[in-house]
């Protein structure tokens, strides 16, 4: 059995090289951040999706117990206000490194995430024409924490972007 992080994807996405390099790439990332003093908090979700409900608008992410506890307490003392957004196309699978950070503490959250840009339209264009994107970090019981971006651009495939960069 694979014990990496990633051995909790679902099997479609994990065998993809895709979500590998986006673990990889985390961990090298929150290295960069911790060489420069910052705390680095690096998750790892069991799943990844888009949502559009009465309940939940935007990238919804599902945590391990722990690593949601972790967030919780990070998240009582630092106020995010900076994101950057590493994004790739691996066929119509849309990888992203999401990188909360509270510069005024020097903390960074990284989240790894993935949609499918395929049957995901139509949420897509709920975010974009709404010009907001959530990104929820929750657990199995549904208590979440919540990230909201005005810049949606970065987190949308290509085809949907109108050429904006990669990275916010």
């Amino acid at each position: 059995m694979n014990e990496d992080p990633a051995g909790d994807a679902p099997g479609n996405v994990q065998a993809q090289s895709g979500w590998q390099a986006v673990i990889e790439d985390m961990a090298v990332t929150a290295d960069e951040y911790r060489d420069r003093g910052w705390t680095a908090l690096e998750l790892h979700p069991g799943d990844s999706v888009l949502v559009d409900s009465e309940m939940r608008t935007g990238l919804d992410v599902v945590l391990p117990g722990p690593e949601y506890e972790d967030l919780e307490s990070l998240t009582e003392d630092c106020a995010f206000a900076d994101v950057d957004v590493f994004r790739a196309e691996g066929g119509s699978t849309i990888y992203l490194l999401v990188v909360e950070k509270d510069p005024d503490s020097e903390t960074a959250v990284l989240v790894p995430a993935y949609y499918d840009a395929g049957s995901g339209q139509a949420k897509l264009e709920t975010i974009r024409s709404n010009g907001e994107l959530r990104l929820f970090c929750r657990r199995l019981n549904d208590d979440y924490i919540e990230f909201v971006h005005g810049d949606v651009a970065p987190f949308l495939p290509d085809a949907l972007r109108g050429g904006a960069d990669s990275n916010s």
